[in-house]
């Protein structure tokens, strides 16, 4: 008997849900379904007596068992504790500091144990393995996964750790907004220029790419965690509290129980919006034993949610607007992510690109298009070694590589000065000349990683005062006043440094320095000082 094509899955682990996609046997791209029916699969993991579960089973652990849950474990992974912000999650299992690294302490076969999050991060994705063998029949010989674009290099090596951990042979990592290009322009016989809006549950990511000859290029980005589906979630929390409240005088607004039962509630009233002009929202036993029955229209939550669209609106024109181009150069705009089949918010950003040219891309399920093209490229070097993987560039499977992170210097003045931009392709030289002080003798120059933050200014971004009459009058805490903020980059990590001693004058009596940087493919940072006068230079070399 001949032996059976190998099988190669996409996978894309988010913070919230994650997805297993294949290429079936009539060449179709598909999300497989779990044991327990689900496409969209929570990334969740709960321990219970003997048991652990996993997604929904995990899920409906958190009400009653919130300690022993545990949840959006996905943006920790290779990260120190020190580098995690406080939790403002549903009150699920706390994450601990086992000597600096993330983890947590749960109950199990009635023992405490600890678990560090590259330990759940493999047990999840076991799980997920599990479910796709399950699925097809057969042992899954490869899998490329989706991360996402802000992952440093750390975290990019412990999720690859985590996955090989769990069984699966990773053929590759590749950015979630070049999935979804892949997913569309399978083949790459199409050269476009395309914004791809990506709002999830806890972020919105706006990408610039260029797609010429097979080669995806990142242009520019924009990420924030201001806006993603749990914000609008918010939103309908705080509408059906004061609802319940006026109806009932009970305040849950510090019941934990009563608010994870609710947020659990309004996911499917928002959803329910997105195809229906009115929703219903439902949950037994909200509070004090009483049920609690709501409705909300479409219009309402619109009015509602009228500055989160406005932020999202922001980020894609920030997006085109750093990269230096009109929205009527954009030939294709994709909306990937749960959170974007809202109506009103598609028409917000239809309104940006509203040239006749400009075609919207959503003939794909945006939750499920990311694990398409991960499944697609899969299909493409299975059966290549992992050698011929890293070395072999082909146009129909090549990412181009950029950085992640600015790159830059700090000058005397101790600010940071970005002399490679974020989203830059590799490799990529720059080289930067400059004189020193006539009594400078020495030159030493540090080089940084940089990190973009968003630093609030003291204009408010948006006070209008909106008329609302009935309910809407008894809801107006749905959100703060907005500030505005823009990105400013600082130095995070200290990448190398370099000096160069007894620079000599030239003629003019002025002494020039060289300083080059030089990034490859592979992110190996060759950096280099010359005196222009004699010629003198010295190098380092970092494998980053």
């Amino acid at each position: 008997m001949a032996p059976s094509a190998k099988v190669a899955i996409g996978l894309r682990i988010g913070q919230t849900y994650s997805s297993i996609a294949i290429i079936t046997k009539d060449g179709r791209t598909d999300c497989i379904a779990n044991e327990d029916g689900e496409r969209q699969i929570p990334t969740m993991i709960a321990f219970m007596g003997d048991e652990e579960f996993t997604g929904t089973q995990a899920k409906l652990q958190a009400l009653g068992n919130p300690k022993n849950t545990i949840a959006k474990f996905r943006n920790l992974i290779g990260l120190s504790f020190d580098d995690i912000l406080p939790e403002t999650s549903l009150p699920t299992s706390p994450i601990s500091n086992f000597d600096s690294v993330p983890g947590y302490i749960i109950t199990h076969n009635s023992q405490e144990k600890s678990y560090t999050v590259s330990e759940i991060t493999t047990k999840y994705i076991s799980r997920l393995r599990e479910s796709a063998e399950d699925f097809l029949g057969q042992a899954v010989d490869g899998a490329v996964l989706a991360i996402p674009l802000y992952f440093t290099q750390s975290q990019r090596e412990a999720l690859r750790q985590a996955a090989e951990a769990a069984g699966l042979r990773v053929l590759q990592l590749i950015h979630e907004p070049a999935a979804a290009a892949v997913a569309y322009y399978r083949g790459g016989s199409k050269d476009v220029l395309a914004v791809i809006v990506d709002l999830g549950s806890e972020s919105i990511d706006v990408t610039v790419m260029s797609i010429r000859s097979g080669m995806y290029t990142i242009l520019g980005t924009t990420h924030s965690p201001q806006v993603g589906g749990n914000a609008f979630d918010d939103l309908l929390v705080t509408h059906f509290s004061s609802e319940f409240k006026r109806k009932t005088g009970i305040d849950i607004s510090s019941n934990k129980r009563a608010l994870t039962k609710l947020k659990s509630a309004v996911e499917t009233t928002k959803k329910t919006l997105s195809s229906s002009t009115t929703a219903l929202c439902s949950v037994e036993s909200l509070a004090e034993g009483i049920d609690f029955n709501g409705n909300i229209n479409r219009t309402r939550f619109e009015i509602m949610s009228r500055k989160l669209f406005d932020k999202c609106v922001e980020f894609v024109k920030e997006a085109i607007g750093n990269v230096g181009i009109e929205p009527v150069l954009v030939e294709e705009v994709i909306f990937i992510g749960g959170a974007i089949r809202i109506p009103k918010l598609q028409a917000r950003i239809r309104d940006i690109f509203s040239h006749p040219s400009t075609v919207i891309r959503q003939e794909l399920e945006p939750d499920e298009v990311i694990s398409y093209g991960c499944a697609y490229q899969a299909s493409l070097i299975i059966n290549m070694t992992n050698t011929d993987i890293a070395e072999r560039i082909g146009k129909d499977i090549t990412i181009t590589p950029h950085l992640t992170k600015p790159v830059g210097i700090v000058n005397a003045s101790g600010n940071f000065v970005v002399v490679v931009p974020d989203n830059t392709p590799l490799p990529v030289r720059r080289v930067v000349e400059f004189s020193i002080n006539d009594d400078q003798r020495d030159c030493y120059i540090s080089v940084w990683e940089g990190e973009l933050r968003l630093v609030k200014s003291d204009r408010n971004m948006n006070n209008e005062n909106e008329s609302q009459t009935g309910e809407d009058e008894n809801n107006d805490n749905a959100e703060d006043s907005d500030v505005s903020t823009s990105p400013v980059a600082t130095a995070e990590k200290l990448i190398a440094e370099i000096a160069l001693y007894e620079i000599q004058a030239g003629e003019n009596g002025m002494k020039s320095v060289e300083f080059s940087i030089e990034i490859d493919a592979w992110r190996k940072c060759t950096i280099g000082l010359k005196d222009q006068e004699s010629g003198k230079t010295v190098e380092a070399v970092v494998n980053n």
